[in-house]
């Protein structure tokens, strides 16, 4: 017991700390995740109304929730390595797997999150694979729980104990709260800097495509059945039509970059417009105006102004509605125009909101966050 103990914390313990640090990383990206479990739970499993508060209440709150959970694995996998307060934090670990294997069990029986967010985007599990890591981690951490007895602190003081705890808390949270501020240190989407967003938009010669099997949706007996095209005939007068849909029965090749799509007010589309353009490009990402950071529209105005005024082309992205930009855009004298994406590849071109992307033709040169949006001789000293 004492050996698989020791083992356990040891295994644990560094993947624990390898797990958070990925998500903080991306704090941003994991708050996403958090965002989308919240929005299945208000649908699924609304809270009791004496609380007075919904599951979306705690959207309003997913940043800090998601830097306050990385910051708290990277901790326990800390004291798990150091032999720290064993019994307390037994007891941690043990309520956190029961919690996150619940989650993932959830995910994949019903598929509605399909990827947990457990090691962020530089790692990506299906819900049964999560949920099976997460089955291996209670297992291992089950045994901690058991024999914690046996884990002993390193250092045999406890000053030197909680000076290392001390030391790892400052320095997690200076990265954790760094890299939301100011972008992951290491992005693992597919629009960081030297990517071409053309080429990971094309889909390679010869890649396999979605296999696609057209499907009729009857009613029966008070059910719904999908019946496939080879059995249209078993369908009698007894069935009630109600849909048809085109079910994917063998997935294709997935291209790394997908719904990136410009449109303006009118609907009409401007991504060509945006992918042909050879010259140097700047896109200002702000995802959600009513959500932005504040007070950083003066120093985008003058870049945008210094930046059209050389020949150069400002596109704005947003996935809020252009009706409510017009009044914002007006409301701050920002003299370009916005154009509506999608939330989805927003989300992902920048971690930040506002953000900043200098591109050279489609390839991506340089980013900025809302926290250090540059002047204009800033982004000049990039582009030679």
């Amino acid at each position: 017991m004492k050996i698989l103990t020791q083992l356990s914390r040891i295994f644990v313990g560094v993947l624990f700390i390898i797990s958070g640090f990925i998500k903080a990383n991306d704090t941003l990206g994991f708050s996403y995740k958090l965002e989308e479990y919240f929005e299945i739970f208000q649908k699924e499993f609304p809270l009791p109304k004496f609380l007075f508060l919904d599951w979306m209440s705690f959207s309003h709150h997913a940043a800090g929730l998601s830097m306050f959970i990385c910051i708290f694995e990277i901790m326990v996998g800390v004291a798990l390595l150091l032999g720290a307060y064993s019994r307390l934090n037994a007891w941690l670990l043990l309520l956190m797997m029961v919690f996150f294997t619940i989650l993932t069990a959830y995910s994949a029986i019903t598929h509605k999150v399909t990827d947990c967010g457990c090691f962020g985007d530089a790692i990506k599990f299906t819900p049964f694979g999560s949920f099976m890591k997460d089955v291996v981690l209670m297992f291992f951490s089950v045994f901690i729980f058991i024999g914690h007895k046996h884990i002993k602190d390193i250092f045999g003081n406890k000053v030197y104990q909680n000076l290392a705890l001390f030391v790892a808390l400052i320095v997690t949270t200076f990265f954790t709260f760094y890299t939301y501020m100011f972008l992951p240190r290491i992005d693992f989407l597919p629009y960081k800097v030297g990517n071409d967003i053309r080429k990971m938009m094309e889909y390679p010669e010869g890649a396999l495509r979605d296999s696609v099997e057209m499907v009729f949706i009857y009613e029966k007996d008070g059910k719904q059945i999908e019946i496939a095209m080879n059995d249209i005939g078993k369908a009698d007068s007894t069935y009630k039509f109600i849909d048809r849909k085109d079910k994917v029965i063998r997935e294709g090749y997935r291209s790394p970059i997908t719904g990136f799509k410009i449109y303006d007010a009118g609907g009409i589309e401007y991504t060509d417009s945006l992918l042909n353009d050879k010259d140097y490009q700047l896109i200002f990402v702000q995802k959600d105006i009513n959500d932005s950071r504040k007070n950083m529209e003066p120093i985008v105005a003058m870049l945008a102004e210094k930046w059209q005024l050389s020949g150069k082309k400002f596109w704005a992205l947003t996935a809020s509605p252009l009706n409510e930009v017009e009044i914002y855009r007006h409301e701050h004298q920002l003299a370009f125009p916005y154009y509506n994406m999608d939330a989805t590849p927003l989300k992902s071109i920048v971690r930040s909101n506002p953000g900043l992307i200098l591109m050279h033709g489609t390839v991506v040169v340089k980013k900025w966050s809302a926290f250090n949006i540059p002047v204009y001789e800033i982004v000049e000293k990039y582009m030679k």
